[in-house]
């Protein structure tokens, strides 16, 4: 049998101009039978446009929230805000996470508290401390309060530092064990749980106190005599971040380390949270694509959709400092003007 192969980059575009031919289809459909004169007219109307709907919406269902992310980032106002309502539950609150800020502004303003907070409610505290920036201050205190104690401590925790930080980044759950121990009964703790957090790769070593003391890495766990002390078998040599460290280069530290995750620590050595390696992909990416759009005068708060007026007032800096160098380029050039007419080949070096 063949298996067709797809490469993500064009299951993606394929995706977005299946929903875009979704949008089209819909938009066409309901505007000739609103030009229909016909019986029970409201009640056809309005079957139309449910199962238009329902299609669009299925197609959704069945994409990744990242996927659901770019599609919105691609569309017009009008589009983005119909795909939008259709989205279920229990995925805005991931999608929030994906969009870009400008985009993630639009669909927020169309949501009303009770909303914005059960999008949220199916978020991790770390997740949510990147939402709180955008959130109304009265929506974060609402949320604070649905929170059990432990998650509403650590949401506090993320949001007490600032957003280039490691801690307003670093997530919160990971698994951590006591180096008086053996591999046995770690592997018997670890049985227990249904799944492990995404991208754990080792084990975190603490004392009562929750002081860092070492880090058992998972291929340990695995070859080594089951008899042996978690403390026999641990690596001590462990490269730590603490809280207040900067997320660039802490992005450079797991490029460079080749890290899967981290600890991240306080002043006490105390182990407080953890950096994965998809957060420092996604601000590598922000920083990369930051500095792209810097050369253009561009941010990343600009929707691609936004007004010329609004597209104006956030390029206004980049566009003066151009408006004076071409002044300044033509005073130059007039300055020279003689020389230039008695030189021609002084022509070429004309801005």
């Amino acid at each position: 049998m063949n298996v067709t192969e797809q490469k993500p980059q064009e299951s993606l575009q394929e995706n977005l101009h299946q929903v875009q031919r979704l949008l089209h289809r819909h938009k066409l459909v309901e505007g000739l039978v609103h030009k229909q004169d016909m019986p029970k007219h409201e009640l056809v109307e309005t079957l139309v446009h449910r199962q238009n709907l329902t299609e669009l919406q299925n197609k959704l269902a069945q994409l990744h929230p990242a996927d659901v992310a770019h599609i919105l980032e691609a569309l017009p106002l009008e589009d983005r805000l119909t795909v939008w309502e259709l989205v279920k539950t229990d995925s805005e609150g991931d999608i929030l996470l994906e969009v870009s800020d400008a985009v993630r502004e639009t669909l927020l303003a169309t949501m009303d508290s009770d909303e914005i907070i059960a999008a949220a409610e199916t978020l991790d505290a770390d997740e949510i401390a990147d939402l709180a920036q955008d959130l109304p201050r009265e929506v974060v205190h609402e949320l604070m309060d649905s929170l059990e104690e432990e998650e509403r401590e650590q949401l506090q925790s993320a949001l007490s530092y600032d957003e280039d930080q490691v801690g307003s980044v670093m997530d919160f759950e990971m698994v951590t064990i006591r180096e008086d121990v053996t591999l046995e009964v770690v592997l018997r703790y670890l049985r227990r749980f249904d799944e492990l957090p995404n991208h754990t790769d080792k084990l975190f070593v603490v004392d009562k106190d929750e002081t860092l003391k070492g880090l058992l890495h998972l291929k340990t766990l695995l070859v080594s005599d089951p008899e042996c002390m978690v403390n026999d078998v641990m690596a001590t040599d462990v490269v730590t971040f603490y809280g207040t460290d900067d997320t660039g280069e802490a992005a450079q530290a797991f490029e460079r380390y080749d890290l899967v995750s981290a600890p991240v620590i306080d002043s006490q050595h105390k182990l407080i949270g953890r950096l994965t390696v998809d957060m420092m992909v996604d601000v590598i990416r922000e920083e990369s694509e930051s500095e792209v759009l810097n050369l253009a005068g561009l941010r990343e708060e600009e929707d691609l959709f936004s007004s010329v007026w609004k597209s104006a007032q956030n390029r206004w800096p980049w566009l003066a400092l151009n408006l004076c160098t071409a002044f300044l380029a033509s005073r130059v050039i007039g300055a020279f003007e003689g020389t230039i007419a008695q030189i021609v080949a002084l022509a070429a070096l004309m801005p």
